[in-house]
């Protein structure tokens, strides 16, 4: 059985860059996150920011589609094989598999922090950013070290590293699909529990890791009830609905195409619920098309898609210091608009080459030696399960 799906990492690969363009716009283009006229840079914000253009920088929308993605790719094996191991197995891994990449990051972070390379307070005034400068965190090790082994997957801390505040929904979400399908699993009706799962996450970022189980579910288990809904025009209709929800904006939505989404209520998350929503329909559509299964199984997407994590990790830490630095040494020379162009285009490949180191010392390592030391562990299991298995077999035809 294959170990990845070719075209879902491409669909990763693709939402982390999204992520990336993010965090520059967070750093250099606060007004499409913040909504606030006074700190526009450019004529084009309040437009993009209130459109589907957002699509280009909607990190939040990538995040979801990341949690969705999860939601699948931990159950297809179980809805494939209906072997519990595989659940035992990827649950005895997965801190390890997070944890590791993630606490390196966070040393990185400390190092720069440290080394006084972090420049994103000295372009504060210029930028009007309002994102908190993550180069201000306690310098103490003991503490940085509980923050990256501890409040990182179990407080969503994201003190050194901002985007780490989604690795504690990664871990428990994760853990929510594995005790989901050890006790319903293997349940006709287990639709009914989708369906609480769902009303009870309405408006959580986990309400994504249940509905990307339940569409493996669909693709996996027996038949693939997701070719009753593969016709012409049902893909494109899948997508541009999901793009739309997905690009519901940071920002006010009053006299928009996305005021009719929402309605009065106190306490409900419009911004987390499309945006999973949105995730949920873009996945569906990925999974009912061939075509666009074949687009992101391309070299470059599956590219994209071996490095995300690492890019992931890593990216946020580089546009706070080498590109603030940049833009800092830029400003005082060239326009605002041509700094941060030149920003962008003398940071981001500095961002790529380096998560790509990160992908081959410590990511790829990482699941190589979680891999070696799960294979020790549940292959003796399931070879005594197949001699079982074919001594059974054999006691029956006697």
């Amino acid at each position: 059985m294959a170990s990845k799906i070719a075209y879902l990492d491409g669909l990763r690969g693709l939402a982390a860059c999204v992520v990336v363009v993010s965090h520059f716009f967070q750093v250099f283009v606060p007004s499409v996150f913040e909504g606030k006229q006074e700190i526009a840079h450019f004529a084009f914000e309040s437009f993009a920011a209130r459109t589907p253009l957002n699509l280009l920088f909607n990190g939040n929308f990538s995040v979801c589609v990341f949690f969705a993605l999860s939601g699948f790719v931990l159950s297809w094996r179980y809805f494939c094989t209906k072997d519990k191991i595989h659940i035992y197995s990827s649950a005895l891994r997965r801190y390890f598999r997070l944890a590791v990449p993630a606490t390196l990051s966070v040393i990185f972070a400390y190092v720069v922090m440290l080394l006084g390379l972090g420049y994103f307070t000295e372009i504060r005034q210029t930028t009007l950013s309002s994102m908190p400068d993550p180069f201000l965190a306690s310098s103490n090790f003991p503490v940085m070290i509980q923050e990256a082994l501890f409040h990182t997957f179990f407080t969503y801390g994201s003190a050194y590293n901002p985007v780490l505040w989604t690795m504690t929904y990664e871990l428990f979400g994760s853990f929510l699909i594995f005790g989901f399908l050890l006790t319903v699993g293997r349940f006709r009706l287990r639709v009914i529990g989708y369906a609480i799962l769902a009303l009870l996450l309405i408006d959580s970022y986990y309400l994504g890791f249940v509905l990307g189980m339940a569409l493996s579910d669909l693709k996996y288990s027996g038949r693939n009830w997701l070719t009753v809904i593969q016709r012409p025009w049902i893909t494109p209709f899948l997508l541009c609905i999901g793009l739309y929800l997905g690009s519901y904006p940071y920002v006010g939505i009053e006299n928009t195409i996305y005021s009719i989404l929402v309605w009065k209520t106190s306490s409900f998350s419009f911004f987390v619920f499309y945006h999973t929503i949105g995730a949920f329909l873009t996945l569906t559509a990925l999974l009912t098309s061939s075509r666009l299964q074949s687009l992101f199984s391309r070299k470059l997407f599956f590219y994209l898609g071996k490095i995300s994590f690492s890019l992931y990790l890593l990216h946020f830490t580089i546009i706070c210091s080498l590109g603030s630095y940049i833009f800092y040494q830029l400003h005082p020379l060239f326009s605002y608009g041509l700094s941060v162009t030149l920003t962008f285009i003398l940071t981001t490949p500095v961002i790529f080459a380096l998560a790509h180191l990160f992908y081959r010392f410590v990511d790829a390592q990482t699941l190589s030696i979680l891999g070696q030391w799960s294979k020790r562990i549940f292959d003796p299991l399931i070879q005594k399960k197949t001699r079982s298995m074919v001594q059974a077999e054999k006691t029956k035809s006697m």
